[in-house]
């Protein structure tokens, strides 16, 4: 292809306003960007009305990692637009979201930790957060880089590669997908990316690569067979783990918030996050702290005392077993 093509102009990334009919964040992003064979990263705090939001963005050979957080006061709307030639692939970490989508004239109800794919060429959606608090992961390849990844993948891709090779849009799913536990860590480790330069730049490749796989991979083995219901329940139980992780919890407890019993918990939760309750709160605590041990000046017993351990020393040594490393040593 024509080395030109990429460095024609192009839309810029646009957040429109519905209510008052304004632009209120323009990115110049380009398809150039995303053809980069040195890292370009941006950071922006967007100021809303009665929300704040943080957009993040990665680029680099053919990759665009992008990551938004909004807080809110009362429900937030807003239209995305851009005319970057890209595969799409969605992952709502936390809140639930409306979204339409114009150039597939399907409108979507989008709760936390689920995902999905999505091809245009261009991008023309309507946002609108239901939740206080919202976190969203994308990862965006390139068109050619993408039908190089998919060749590899397993045969459920093939009709979506093939209307992304005819450019013509194309979402992966009609329901949207359950996050697994491989996923969010993968997010989580590519925002606590403890590189920098070249390193940093390998590193957020290899993790996107990683993170596609896990997508090819989770999609391929099948339908969830948990009832729309219980899945609503299971989600909250997860959502509740999530927000409590400091606090003491027993998967009896957790049954009783949920409405569910302990059977469908412990099953239900295994089949939708590829984790048993227990490792999944474990988890979610070492990586908490985790965080907090690489970001703040915290000393071991307080990350442990904050992130729900009694004992600094067992705390040591499971986060030793974990990632391989004493607390004290990162």
């Amino acid at each position: 292809m024509d080395p030109c093509h990429y460095l024609c102009p192009v839309m810029p990334l646009l957040f429109n306003s519905v209510h008052q009919q304004t632009t209120f964040y323009r990115s110049p992003v380009s398809a150039a960007d995303l053809h980069s064979t040195v890292l370009i990263e941006s950071s922006d705090l967007i100021e809303l009305d009665h929300a704040g939001m943080t957009f993040q963005n990665w680029y680099f050979d053919g990759f665009r990692l992008a990551h938004s957080t909004l807080d809110q006061q009362q429900p937030t709307t807003y239209g995305i637009k851009n005319d970057i030639d890209t595969v799409k692939l969605y992952f709502n970490r936390r809140g639930r979201t409306q979204i339409d989508y114009n150039q597939l004239c399907k409108k979507f109800l989008i709760k936390s930790g689920q995902y999905n794919m999505l091809y245009s060429a261009q991008l023309d959606s309507r946002m609108s957060h239901i939740d206080d608090h919202s976190d969203m992961f994308s990862l965006q390849i390139t068109r050619d880089c993408f039908l190089e990844l998919a060749a590899t993948a397993d045969p459920t891709f093939h009709r979506f590669s093939k209307n992304t090779s005819g450019q013509k849009a194309a979402l992966f799913s009609d329901e949207w997908l359950p996050m697994n536990e491989a996923m969010e860590k993968c997010i989580s480790d590519i925002l606590s990316c403890p590189f920098d330069g070249d390193m940093k730049k390998l590193y957020l490749r290899c993790k996107a690569i990683e993170l596609f796989v896990l997508f090819a991979h989770s999609s391929a083995k099948g339908v969830i067979k948990t009832s729309p219901s219980d899945r609503d329940k299971l989600y909250f139980a997860r959502d509740y783990l999530m927000q409590h992780f400091a606090e003491p919890n027993s998967l009896s407890l957790l049954a009783k918030t949920t409405g569910l019993n302990e059977f469908k918990l412990k099953n239900g939760f295994k089949e939708l996050f590829n984790a048993t309750v227990m490792d999944f709160l474990i988890n979610y605590r070492l990586e908490k702290a985790r965080e907090l041990l690489l970001n703040t000046q915290k000393t071991i017993s307080e990350v442990a005392y904050e992130t729900g351990y009694s004992s600094p020393s067992y705390f040591g040594k499971s986060f030793s077993k974990k990632y391989g490393i004493n607390p004290g040593k990162l």
